[in-house]
């Protein structure tokens, strides 16, 4: 059965389409559209945690997230990730 992760990213719009990040696991991808950059992310990121767990190394990712495998065991999840917007004051 498959389990559902929500995983933060980061989109930023490029002269040409648009390149996109997840943080929590360092894999990023783009697309030409938002939608496609949306798509292309969730494909790769499958990828990669397919990749984890043939290697033998999903318990380090999900440690990675904060996710317990019992949890993960358990369906939807969201890493115990919390994520703000800082203002920095830059004198020019």
């Amino acid at each position: 059965m498959a389990k559902q992760m929500l995983l933060n990213v980061i989109i930023k719009e490029e002269e040409k389409g648009y390149s996109i990040l997840c943080p929590e696991l360092n894999v990023a991808s783009q697309g030409e559209t938002f939608e496609e950059s949306i798509a292309n992310i969730k494909e790769a990121i499958e990828l990669y945690i397919e990749s984890a767990e043939e290697l033998g190394i999903l318990d380090d990712v999900l440690d990675q997230l904060g996710i317990s495998k019992e949890d993960f065991k358990k369906g939807k999840i969201a890493p115990r990730v919390v994520t703000a917007n800082v203002p920095i004051e830059i004198e020019i």
